[in-house]
């Protein structure tokens, strides 16, 4: 019995040190400071829509509203003359975590979007991502951060393939 305690200590400490090594987090982004500008997207004939499609759903209400309202403080306060009908800029959280691997906490944010006409036809569909990676220094502070540049990176993306649509001219 006594030569086998070692062994089975080291695997038992070995286990522990992998099992806490393999962790996943999910932090609420800060707004980005960072204004952009969708002149294409007037707000007074879009509606946009946040859904939180992931299976861990970890401060889902604080995401959706950070998301929407980036997208709300970019959209053109530009009025649109006439009546118009309304159109729909559906966004789907598919992913946005933390998690670490040796020695390393990466994120990942992914985000699906869609932009739907008056009559429910959907005018396009992007999808932005967003990838970070940085060593362990801090923690968990580390995986914040991390975190937020995933989202900082995701929303540039999305916002730069948003920047090109243009509904005042339909």
């Amino acid at each position: 019995m006594k030569k086998y305690f070692p062994r089975f200590s080291f695997f038992f400490i070995l286990i522990v040190a992998l099992t806490g090594c393999a962790q996943t987090k999910q932090y609420t982004p800060q707004p980005i400071g960072t204004q952009y500008r969708l002149g294409g997207m007037p707000s007074d004939i879009v509606r946009v829509q946040v859904n939180d499609l992931r299976a861990e759903k970890e401060n889902s209400e604080q995401l959706i509203q950070a998301i929407k309202g980036q997208i709300l403080s970019a959209l053109s306060p530009e009025k649109i003359a006439g009546y118009r009908s309304l159109y729909n800029l559906q966004i789907d959280i598919i992913e946005h975590r933390s998690f670490f691997t040796l020695g390393n906490w990466n994120a990942s944010t992914k985000l699906r979007i869609k932009l739907i006409d008056p009559q429910n036809n959907i005018i396009e569909n992007w999808n932005a991502e967003g990838n970070a990676h940085r060593s362990n220094m801090w923690g968990y502070a580390t995986a914040k951060a991390v975190s937020q540049d995933a989202y900082n990176i995701a929303v540039a993306d999305m916002m730069s393939t948003l920047s090109a649509v243009s509904l005042k001219k339909q």
